[in-house]
């Protein structure tokens, strides 16, 4: 796994605190969209519905209620959606990301091997003195103002 992504097993109690506010309020959203059944909620949740409702409100409910006591309470909560959502966060980064390279950035970098195209000028010229390429001049301050 990256280095890049640790899942913080024992947050302080601030981090808990504000966990406990934006899950009351994520919470919140979920119950709502539950409720009306819009979005993922769309399919219809038939009887499922007010119990599903209940839980999120509750849910929200006692995680901001434990922010204001006991903010430490609030580890399990926090550390079993950071778990759940893991698997979310490396799908979205390593897959969504790879795919995006190898079907975009892959074919473009083979049609400019086929049609010779180097934006980088990396081409070997023996008898050059040096591969220093001048930078343009510096434009006056004013076309800033006028870019287009």
């Amino acid at each position: 796994m990256s280095k890049l992504v640790e899942i913080n097993f024992n947050p302080d109690t601030k981090t808990l605190r504000q966990f406990g506010w934006i899950a009351f309020v994520g919470f919140g959203i979920l119950a709502a969209l539950a409720y009306y059944e819009k979005l993922i909620f769309s399919f219809g949740l038939g009887d499922a519905r007010m119990p599903l409702v209940t839980t999120f409100a509750a849910l929200g409910t006692i995680a901001a209620l434990l922010s204001l006591v006991a903010p430490r309470a609030n580890r399990i909560l926090y550390v079993g959606l950071t778990v759940l959502a893991f698997p979310i966060g490396f799908v979205l980064s390593y897959v969504i990301m790879g795919t995006l390279f190898f079907l975009i950035i892959g074919p473009i970098a083979v049609l400019f091997r086929i049609f010779g195209k180097d934006p980088m000028h990396r081409g070997y010229e023996p008898n050059a003195p040096s591969y220093w390429a001048e930078a343009p001049p510096a434009r006056d301050k004013e076309s800033y103002f006028h870019q287009y």
